[in-house]
C-alpha cells in the first residue's frame, strides 16, 4: 500500500509539482490582493516611521538648534542673548507640540501639565514668561548671567527628554 503511493508520487512528480506552483501562486496572489484592500501593513509601518522618524528628526533639530544656542549664547551681544532664549523657547514649543501635549500654544501646554511631567516645570513656566517679555517689551535689557540661567532650565528640559546630553 505504502509502496504504491511512493510509485504513484514518483511516477507524478512532474504534474503534483505543477499544480503546487499553481495553488501556491494563486493564493500568494490573493494574499496580496487582500492585504493591499484592507491596508493591514500600512497603518504599523507607516506608524512605525512616523513615531521614529519624528523623534529622530527633533532630536537632529535640537542638537542643531542647541548648538547654535551655545553659539550665540558665548557671543555676550544682548541680540544673541535674547535670541537664544527665543530659540530654545521655540524648539521646547516645537517638541510639545510635536509629542501631542494639549494646548494651542506653549503657555496652555506648559499650564495643563502635571507638576512632576518636568522636574523643573515652575523654573519653565517662569522661563517662558521671561520669553513673553523679550518679545513684547523690545528694549527689554538682559545680562548674560540671566540668559545663562534660563538657558539651563531649557538645557534640563532637553536631558530630561534625552535629545541633549
Amino acid at each position: 500500500m505504502i509502496a504504491d503511493f511512493i510509485n504513484f508520487i514518483s511516477d507524478n512528480l512532474l504534474i503534483i509539482q505543477i499544480i503546487s506552483f499553481l495553488i501556491s501562486s494563486i493564493l500568494l496572489g490573493l494574499i496580496i490582493y487582500f492585504i493591499s484592500k484592507t491596508d493591514v501593513l500600512s497603518e504599523p509601518i507607516e506608524h512605525f516611521f512616523e513615531i521614529f522618524g519624528k523623534a529622530d528628526m527633533l532630536k537632529r533639530r535640537t542638537i542643531k538648534g542647541w548648538k547654535e544656542i551655545k553659539r550665540k549664547l558665548k557671543s555676550g551681544e544682548v541680540n544673541d542673548l535674547k535670541s537664544a532664549i527665543l530659540e530654545a523657547d521655540k524648539i521646547l514649543a516645537d517638541i510639545l507640540r510635536m509629542a501631542g501635549y494639549p494646548g494651542k500654544d506653549l503657555d496652555e501646554r506648559l499650564e495643563q501639565m502635571a507638576p512632576g511631567q518636568f522636574s523643573n516645570l515652575e523654573e519653565l513656566k517662569q522661563a517662558h514668561k521671561f520669553k513673553a517679555r523679550i518679545v513684547n517689551e523690545p528694549n527689554f535689557a538682559i545680562s548674560t548671567n540671566e540668559a545663562q540661567v534660563i538657558i539651563e532650565i531649557y538645557k534640563k528640559v532637553f536631558q530630561e527628554l534625552n535629545l541633549i546630553e
